[in-house]
């Protein structure tokens, strides 16, 4: 065994249980980004994005944030989101707006594209992303807005009263690639990918993954903790010996996933004592992995991703508010007809004002009360 795990061996003996837990977690963490930036672990990469015009708003994070999309077109669906993906961003489509602050109150850092051309008219949209400001959980989402067909006063009023982070993107503008561009600028800017290279799925006891390498006289399984598209950690009894060194070509890994395997040439990258039983191995993709063992491992991460992601936000309840503002009627005890109101109006006037009217009636006829009597007098005499 090297000398580095022989001093990792007696760092085992000394420190407590905890402290030794954490410093080995930090020194996986750190040699896997170190394993994740060297040449042999990066793959062809993708056009450099656009700049966007706006600045940074936070120190990336470690792990990177969740882009989501809520309620989008089928262009961005089928294409933006699988290119995304290609480009190691997590992001994830919201079908159903009332989901959304479901998936948001987990993730509070994360982006989020809203587009606002349907399912709700603008000013329920606008409710909608304004209530944000109320929830100390969603009032730090980044949002974005993407429209194809809004109105120029009604886009202005959005950019005026909220905060867009994530900006207002207009579909008819930008196209194809042009999108593309546009939302990885967006993305880099505000700390989308983290400062890991590559996306890592975690197993937990919903996910196992098993490999399996021989030697000379055996075939040995290691259990895998974590995989990207260029590399996986896993562990494996002390028992082993140096079945596995660092620095050494391993020709044929076979790794499980799912119902594919896969079996591809992996480099150890480095080894780590987990503690008095296990060793830890951080291992790399050699060069010679194939384009579709490639796409085998990517498409599972994200299969797995999006799984967790729908039982996170789906076993929640829908959001059930009501955007459109509309203020509750008031309740009447009783309803009266204009008629029937007019008639009870006039049987309730006093006494002197029906004699007003009166007298206004007699004053319209041009009759005065003087001819009346004169005229009464005659009759009278007559």
């Amino acid at each position: 065994m090297s000398d580095s795990i022989a001093a990792d061996d007696e760092s085992v003996k000394t420190e407590n249980p905890a402290s030794q837990e954490n410093q080995v977690q930090e020194q996986i963490e750190a040699a896997q980004n170190e394993a994740e930036a060297s040449e042999e672990a990066t793959p062809p990469q993708a056009p450099e994005p656009v700049p966007v015009a706006t600045a940074p708003r936070c120190e990336n994070p470690i792990v990177g944030r969740k882009v989501f999309f809520v309620n989008p077109p089928l262009y961005v669906e089928n294409y933006l989101h699988l290119e995304l993906k290609l480009h190691e961003y997590e992001a994830y489509i919201i079908s159903d707006y009332k989901y959304t602050k479901n998936a948001l109150r987990k993730f509070p850092d994360a982006l989020c594209f809203i587009f606002i051309d349907d399912e709700m008219s603008y000013d329920e949209w606008f409710n909608f992303i304004q209530s944000f400001q109320n929830d100390e959980k969603l009032k730090t989402i980044f949002v974005g807005l993407m429209s194809a067909v809004i109105p120029k006063p009604q886009k202005e009023r959005f950019m005026m009263n909220l905060s867009l982070p994530g900006g207002f993107i207009m579909l008819d503008e930008f196209k194809g690639s042009a999108l593309i561009e546009k939302i990885v600028g967006i993305l880099e800017l505000n700390g989308a990918k983290g400062r890991r290279k590559y996306l890592r799925l975690d197993c937990d006891a919903s996910i196992t993954i098993n490999g399996y390498f021989a030697t000379k006289t055996q075939l040995l399984q290691v259990t895998v903790l974590n995989i990207s598209s260029v590399g996986f950690t896993c562990c494996y009894p002390r028992s082993y010996g140096d079945a596995l060194v660092k620095n050494m070509l391993v020709p044929s890994f076979s790794i499980t996933l799912g119902r594919r395997s896969i079996v591809t040439p992996s480099v150890v990258f480095d080894i780590k004592v987990v503690d008095a039983t296990r060793y830890f191995a951080i291992m790399l993709f050699a060069k010679q992995v194939g384009e579709d063992d490639k796409k085998v491992i990517k498409n599972f991460i994200f299969e797995q991703l999006e799984q967790r992601f729908e039982n996170l936000i789906y076993s929640l309840p829908p959001d059930t508010e009501d955007y459109s503002n509309k203020k509750p009627k008031a309740v009447e005890t009783e309803e009266i007809p204009e008629a029937e109101e007019v008639e009870t109006a006039e049987e309730a006037k006093p006494e002197d004002e029906a004699k007003t009217d009166e007298a206004v009636k007699t004053e319209e006829s041009g009759t005065t009360e003087e001819e009346k009597a004169s005229d009464t007098g005659e009759s009278e005499v007559n």
